[in-house]
């Protein structure tokens, strides 16, 4: 009985040293998946606030856009469905839409789809502050030297439905196609005398002045006027949305 209970208690110590070696090795196993998974997902967050900062204000950026511009290019898409029906927001087929877009003329096409959608996703929850024009000058900086501005422009204008953003997307051809021209010309008055800089003045200068006046004439920014009043800080909004758009279009890139 003596030598029994001895080959049973080893064996439990044997069992027992050994389930525990495998548990150790199974929580080591289980302690890196959930630690690969979390600086996955704290990597990712800290990507979309990155994302979401550029699309507040575009600028440089430190978060992975698969190909260079492509978030600007999925900005400009949801700003142009925006415009199109506010609706749009809340449609997963308008992302899927702007993705579908970056997918046929990004060079890199299937490869970036998901993140198009990732990023179209988080643009829409900004749609209210996003900058066209901001933005513009953005995928333009990104994709220099690449040669496909006039196609990607080209494919932003097939998103725009409706007049408002016809009349967005027309701004936004032509300031990344300058060899672009609408159907019909509107008439732009001088500038210069717009923006209220000298004639000359650098495109850093003109975008200063632009920005400034952008600001102020926004009819987003409008309380308390009448609706004529309202109808000429539009028609003003309009006349230096064009004269910006000239000056960018005639002006070298440094």
């Amino acid at each position: 009985m003596n030598f029994r209970f001895r080959k049973l208690t080893l064996a439990g110590i044997i069992a027992g040293a050994a389930a525990g070696y495998l548990l150790g090795i199974a929580g080591a196993v289980i302690g890196a998946l959930l630690g690969y998974f979390l600086s996955e997902l704290f990597s990712q967050l800290g990507s979309d606030r990155a994302a979401l900062k550029y699309f507040e204000n575009p600028g440089p950026s430190s978060f992975y856009e698969g190909e260079p511009g492509l978030a600007a290019f999925c900005a400009l898409g949801v700003f142009l469905m925006s415009k199109a029906s506010p609706r749009a927001l809340a449609d997963e087929a308008a992302a899927a839409r702007i993705a579908g877009g970056a997918v046929s003329v990004f060079p890199r096409g299937k490869a970036v789809g998901l993140l198009a959608e990732s990023f179209c996703r988080l643009a829409f929850t900004r749609a209210a502050v996003l900058n066209p024009d901001i933005l513009c000058e953005s995928l333009a900086a990104r994709r220099r030297g690449a040669e496909d501005l006039p196609l990607l422009a080209a494919e932003l204008s097939f998103m725009a439905m409706g007049r408002a953003a016809q009349q967005e997307a027309s701004y936004i051809r032509q300031f990344l196609d300058p060899g672009y021209r609408p159907p019909i010309p509107a008439a732009v008055d001088d500038p210069w005398k717009v923006l209220g800089i000298p004639e000359g003045s650098s495109r850093e200068e003109a975008k200063s002045a632009f920005r400034g006046l952008a600001l102020m004439f926004h009819p987003d920014n409008q309380t308390g006027l009448s609706a004529e009043e309202n109808e000429k800080m539009s028609d003003s909004f309009i006349k230096i949305r064009e004269a910006y758009h000239e000056l960018m279009r005639i002006l070298p890139r440094t």
